[in-house]
């Protein structure tokens, strides 16, 4: 630890500014809110607006219900590719600011795989992508550059770098389904979860010597979660022309280790380990899929996800007395509700499209930059698909655009003792393109 100070006044101020710092630990997807995107790496249910639930029958079942690996007529192996651009704009420098954030890449994607044991039962795996965030503005200045430190040191108080959250979450999935007759299937996949996360934080502060300006970066952080489960349960009608699903996913610990530094506009430096503690919610699908004509299926599905339970974000450190040991989030639950159509009456495609309305997980009052915006978040998914080599490979394509936007947020909240959310106008808005190659054997 390097830790460099001026005075024993001033040292309490650094710690009250930094706990405005780490806001964003577990900000989660810039527009569908928390840790996950309303779509993520598999393109045919991309395009299908992720409403998966009551008709997946092949290898991508281990994530969207694992029951559904039981109705697969084949073996499988499968690569899904989701390049996916998101962009946060709001006030990083304060009060009523305004700033436009970059443009992340994030390279979204997954492998599944499908073997049939018998005619009961089959087994699934994978590793794919299940969440994250991505949001950055740059070369963000804050504290104010007219005002010297009192006379007391040489200098003034802003500091300028850049504000930034980083989160990957990855989850490789073993899976076991089982098909009870012709109709009901049940099924489980085991889950590891990895987290990674990258946060760099600006903040001003008032202090006795003017608006002083600081940063703090939690970087190069990780953790993995041993155990997890998703369980489902599908239902087909004799002749397929409808069908039932339900997933639930438990909810897993996201402990993540890493550097934790401070500076600020005095020079003041600390330095050391750290340990930020969240979780990923508990969460529940359920849908239906009706063939209403024989080239039309219309899809429809409800996802919960219970974040309210994520009422803070907490750090720990073995060897610094960290700025920021809580920040009160307060989420609140989450619901997606998707509806889709696919068409097949073209020889050997089908044409696909849907939409999604998400509810805000961030309350205005604990709203801030890099959280998810604190508004109800709108996607909209199309895409296609076709198969070649005798029906051998399956190639589907999508592409999907998330927005969310508020123009007059009020903030205002205690995301600490010593810090409130910044009141001004939040948008975010994300774009993904989907490829996924599946073989069948």
């Amino acid at each position: 630890m390097t830790s460099h100070t001026r005075s024993s006044r001033f040292f309490a101020s650094p710690f009250a500014v930094a706990s405005s710092l780490a806001i964003a630990v577990s900000a989660g997807n810039a527009v569908a809110g928390g840790f996950e995107k309303a779509t993520l790496w598999d393109a045919q249910y991309s395009a299908l607006a992720g409403a998966a639930v009551s008709s997946v029958d092949d290898s991508s079942a281990i994530f969207f219900n694992p029951a559904g690996m039981a109705f697969a007529e084949s073996n499988d192996i499968a690569l899904h590719v989701s390049p996916t651009f998101t962009t946060t704009n709001g006030p990083a420098a304060g009060d009523n600011t305004f700033i436009d954030g970059e443009t992340n890449f994030s390279p979204a994607g997954g492998f599944t795989g499908l073997f049939k044991l018998n005619d009961k039962f089959t087994m699934g795996y994978g590793v794919y992508a299940a969440g994250g965030a991505a949001s950055k503005y740059e070369d963000v200045t804050v504290g104010d550059s007219s005002n010297p430190i009192g006379g007391l040191w040489p200098g003034s108080s802003p500091v300028t770098g850049d504000y930034s959250t980083e989160i990957r979450v990855i989850e490789a999935g073993l899976g076991l389904s089982y098909r009870i007759n012709n109709n009901w299937a049940v099924g489980g996949t085991y889950r590891l979860t990895y987290a990674t996360a990258d946060i760099n934080m600006l903040a001003t502060k008032d202090s006795p010597f003017g608006k002083v300006g600081a940063s703090v970066g939690y970087n190069d952080m990780s953790g993995l979660n041993t155990f997890g489960v998703r369980l489902g349960a599908m239902y087909r009608s004799d002749d397929n022309r409808w069908g039932w699903g339900i997933n639930y996913r438990s909810e897993v610990d996201i402990e993540a280790d890493g550097d934790y530094n401070y500076r600020d506009g005095t020079g003041a430096t600390v330095k050391g380990d750290a340990t930020a503690k969240t979780g990923l919610p508990m969460q529940i699908s359920t849908g239906v899929d009706y063939q209403v004509a024989p080239d039309w299926t219309l899809f429809g599905e409800i996802t919960y996800s219970e974040y309210s339970n994520n009422e803070q974000i907490k750090f720990e450190s073995d060897d610094v007395g960290l700025a920021v040991p809580a920040i009160n989030s307060n989420w609140e639950d989450q619901y997606n509700y998707r509806i889709a159509a696919e068409y097949t009456g073209i020889e050997n495609w089908a044409l696909r499209a849907g939409y999604i309305y998400t509810t805000a997980v961030v309350p205005e009052e604990y709203a801030a930059p890099t959280f998810s915006t604190p508004a109800n978040a709108h996607s909209f998914t199309f895409g296609a698909g076709t198969t070649i080599l005798d029906g051998q490979v399956d190639l589907d394509f999508a592409a999907d655009y998330n927005m969310a936007e508020n123009d007059s947020v009020k903030g205002g909240g205690k995301l600490s003792d010593a810090s409130t959310s910044h009141p001004g106008k939040y948008e975010s808005n994300a774009y993904a393109i989907h490829a996924s190659v599946k073989y069948k054997f």
